[in-house]
């Protein structure tokens, strides 16, 4: 029943994310072989800064965009399908509300990983033109020298970072979500309110931690500026960071279980 719970879920918004996702690849093609391909990157003229720049800020927010949507998918069909008068039909299936919210977290992990990979592709395919590979090698071994690791394995180690944090993020809209359809009224309102209160709280909790563990601020500027270990702060950072958004999303996972199967109210 699981699978074909998680299959129903995928069926949902499936046109949207292949049209976005369909979009952002034709504009990685048009960037890489209309634009990319023909930049003269031994010229530093500001022009060619300027050109590079501007390009650089419109694939960001495509990219931010396509993420967005991919999140949005995500969010609409946990709330559509459980809490409003979809939730009917869903709650007479023969199966628990912990079961439906773990077909839930599946989906949508599966839904962000996909996103992950795709974009993935995305910056792969701008980025393997002959020109952009010469303007990487001259430069590779400052950046491996300033980083301590090579650009490669930073990107491979942030891409894991990005994975993980999926599953998190997934978990946190769940429970964003439940949280507001405690609320008799303005559920939405109440899920922002949720997301804002538990936002604050995680970035608090990590201030805290990694100012305790002198990570943050003095060691910040002191590592980077000389570029003294600066991969080994990077990656404290991001296992810290990492270490703490595991530890929130287990809380509000329990707290969203709890939700699901004793406090759901439908509209």
């Amino acid at each position: 029943m699981l699978g074909k719970l998680i299959k129903y879920d995928l069926k949902y918004g499936a046109k949207i994310f292949i049209l976005v996702h369909a979009i952002l690849l034709a504009a990685c093609i048009f960037g890489r072989f209309f634009f990319l391909d023909h930049l003269d990157f031994g010229r530093t003229d500001s022009i060619v800064v300027s050109s590079l720049a501007i390009f650089v800020s419109v694939m960001l927010f495509l990219y931010i965009v396509v993420c967005f949507c991919t999140w949005l998918i995500i969010a609409a069909r946990f709330y559509r399908s459980l809490f409003t008068g979809e939730g009917y039909l869903s709650w007479t299936f023969p199966v628990s509300g912990v079961l439906h919210l773990w077909a839930k977290i599946l989906s949508g992990c599966i839904w962000f990983f996909l996103d992950c990979f795709i974009c993935a592709a995305g910056i792969i395919l701008l980025v393997t033109g002959s020109n952009v590979r010469d303007a990487y090698f001259a430069i590779a071994p400052e950046v491996t020298e300033y980083f301590g690791m090579p650009p490669g394995t930073f990107a491979s180690v942030f891409f894991i970072y990005m994975l993980v944090s999926c599953i998190c993020s997934v978990i946190s809209t769940y429970f964003c979500i439940a949280a507001g359809q405690l609320f008799p009224s303005h559920r939405i309102l109440g899920a922002l309110i949720a997301y804002f209160v538990y936002s604050f709280i995680s970035q608090l909790l990590a201030f805290a931690v990694l100012a305790a563990m002198r990570l943050f601020p003095a060691g910040a500027y002191t590592d980077m500026a000389s570029g003294i270990d600066a991969a080994r702060y990077t990656l404290s950072i991001m296992g810290v960071t990492l270490i703490i958004m595991v530890a929130v999303s287990v809380f509000q996972y329990i707290v969203t279980h709890i939700i699901m199967k004793k406090k759901v109210n439908l509209l």
